[in-house]
């Protein structure tokens, strides 16, 4: 297709293209802090990011498409950073450390695990099952076996999944948080929260390899 016959509004520039791409993504993230993938609109998309509602379409195919490249772009920068936490001096602590602060800062990311993982029938979820659980289960039990007591495959699993859930119940549970436990937001994002997560852990870790378990 030559330049004179693309349709209007497209841009041939792949700078500008990138860019526009971008925008789309950044607003998608944005907004996904603010309601669930399924409350948001190709029009929101667009006038939050300030790029033609059509660019969904050319460069996404539909809303669905654009949301499947934002997670693709998430998991790709998460798992990045997973590479680097095991090699640092305490991965595990790294590990809760790092998980913890982008809840803390990514709203975005506890309303996903909120919304689409826990709904099976959600448009997102079999995509982002595949792109974060998945992926984290396969990550973090040999995180565990290289970093703590426990050499079992099944009891690595097992204390991956209970720290996993250690972590992100406090997010996808806030309400319950803060009304029933009168535990803050300024106290999950405080050092100690982590250190607290980290001991029960690694106490736990301990108790797994002791005789007769």
């Amino acid at each position: 297709m030559s330049n004179s016959t693309l349709p209007r509004g497209r841009p041939v520039n792949p700078e500008k293209q990138a860019a526009q791409k971008t925008k789309l993504l950044d607003a998608a993230l944005e907004m996904l802090s603010e309601k669930s993938y399924a409350n948001i609109t190709i029009r929101e998309l667009a006038a939050r990011s300030g790029v033609n509602s059509a660019m969904v379409s050319y460069y996404f195919t539909n809303k669905e498409g654009l949301f499947v490249a934002l997670l693709d772009r998430m998991s790709e920068k998460h798992f990045i950073s997973m590479k680097e936490i095991a090699g640092a001096d305490e991965p595990i602590k790294a590990f809760i450390e790092s998980i913890i602060a982008m809840l803390n800062t990514n709203g975005s990311f506890a309303r996903l695990i909120h919304n689409e993982f826990s709904t099976k029938d959600s448009a997102l979820s079999h995509i982002f099952l595949e792109r974060f659980p998945k992926k984290m289960a396969v990550f973090l039990p040999q995180l565990i076996k290289k970093n703590t007591a426990i050499t079992d495959d099944k009891k690595a699993k097992y204390a991956a999944f209970s720290l996993i859930s250690m972590i992100i119940t406090p997010f996808i549970n806030k309400s319950i948080r803060q009304t029933a436990w009168q535990i803050s937001d300024e106290e999950i994002q405080a050092p100690y929260w982590a250190e607290h997560i980290y001991q029960q852990f690694m106490f736990g870790c301990n108790q797994a390899v002791t005789p007769n378990n």
